[in-house]
């Protein structure tokens, strides 16, 4: 019993990790901004 509880775990683990990859790699690629850009102000007189 043990060798079949060993295979499934094998086996589910990997299932799950290349999912985990690309899962990853999918949320990676929009860049969520938590803060916002500071804009430098400009010194002078023409502003």
């Amino acid at each position: 019993m043990n060798i079949y509880l060993f295979w499934i775990l094998f086996l589910s683990l990997w299932a799950v990790v290349p999912l985990m990859i690309i899962k990853g790699r999918v949320d990676e690629s929009p860049k969520i901004k938590t803060s916002p850009e500071v804009k430098p102000q400009k010194k002078g007189w023409f502003k």
